[in-house]
């Protein structure tokens, strides 16, 4: 093969879970990888594990940075980056040894402008919790012939991208959500997409993750991702054809999941957040009647039904009991 891959990993303060992420990199078999790794300004011993990781294997390239966020980060990682395709991986999480090939594979023989492949949801010793695929695996498609596309895991990790398709785009800075402003952005820019349905990716669920800290207020910042990325398709001329995804979309991660996560935190101002939500919600028409709502798990259908009927002491003990039985 002959695509000269780059792989951006953004570090934070995560020193109990670097090493293992930082193995894994360097056990792939793909020759061709470049490893651009950014330390954003920690404040732990994770630079002293990157130095280690350098000096021991030349393809590995470090940058110590100001802190700029995940967003900032990644951003940093692409300009440095030297490679035709590019791929990210977060730092607590790691990667199967051929997980660099089988994309590069996948990129070359179908000349793809995006490969994506399936992963493994596990716990923070590596239990695995469960295989997450993606809703468009019939090979290589686009977002106009298969807009489900929308629906598929929307983090940049377990996927690679040729360079070009980013053009002047680039991720959001320290704001959440900086994935759903972009990713459904680059599809756009895809003439092809690719998909691999084997995990080769380990996404590790911790309690210190972003997404899980108790700063309720924060989970607002979804309104603005979709205000961006819906504006965006408006823009290009191609939201009526992904009306109804982007409402599923609207359903699945604001109805379902930002409501139920800002239900379950502790935050005196939880109750003036979800009314937020909300109203946001309100202002889309005919919601609930797009026509993907069956594709919403039994569990979420359930949680939904509770969300909207603002019973979440129910929402909150079918998450209590959905934890205990995983």
């Amino acid at each position: 093969m002959n695509l000269k891959i780059s792989l951006i990993i953004p570090v934070y303060n995560v020193e109990k879970f670097l090493p293992r992420c930082l193995d894994s990199v360097a056990s792939q078999t793909y020759a061709d990888l470049e490893v651009v790794i950014v330390n954003d300004g920690s404040t732990d011993n994770s630079a002293q594990i990157i130095d280690r990781y350098v000096a021991s294997n030349p393809n590995f390239t470090a940058y110590t940075i100001e802190n700029s966020g995940q967003g900032g980060a990644r951003n940093f990682g692409l300009e440095k980056a030297q490679g035709e395709y590019v791929a990210f991986l977060d730092s607590d999480d790691y990667v199967a040894p051929d997980c660099i090939e089988k994309l590069a594979a996948a990129a070359e023989s179908n000349d793809s402008d995006i490969v994506a492949c399936a992963c493994y949801d596990v716990k923070e010793d590596g239990t695995v919790i469960a295989k997450m695929g993606n809703n468009v695996t019939n090979g290589t498609t686009n977002i106009f012939e298969s807009p489900q596309i929308l629906f598929n895991r929307v983090a940049p990790w377990g996927k690679l991208f040729r360079r070009s398709v980013f053009g002047d785009l680039s991720f959001a800075t320290r704001v959440w959500y900086e994935d759903m402003r972009l990713i459904p952005k680059l599809y756009l820019n895809a003439h092809k997409i690719t998909y691999i349905d084997e995990p080769l990716v380990y996404y590790v669920q911790r309690a210190g993750s972003t997404m899980n800290n108790g700063n309720a207020a924060r989970n607002l910042e979804i309104i603005d991702a979709f205000e961006d990325v819906i504006s965006y398709f408006k823009q290009k001329g191609v939201y009526d054809k992904t009306r109804e995804e982007f409402a599923f979309l609207v359903v699945d991660h604001i109805a379902v999941a930002t409501v139920t996560r800002v239900a379950q935190s502790k935050a005196k101002d939880k109750r003036a957040v979800i009314q937020k939500l909300d109203e946001y919600l309100s202002g889309f028409d005919g919601l609930y009647n797009n026509k993907y709502m069956p594709c919403l798990t039994s569990n979420k259908k359930l949680i939904l039904q509770f969300n909207r009927r603002k019973l979440y002491f129910l929402t909150n003990l079918c998450m209590k009991i959905k934890s205990k039985l995983k």
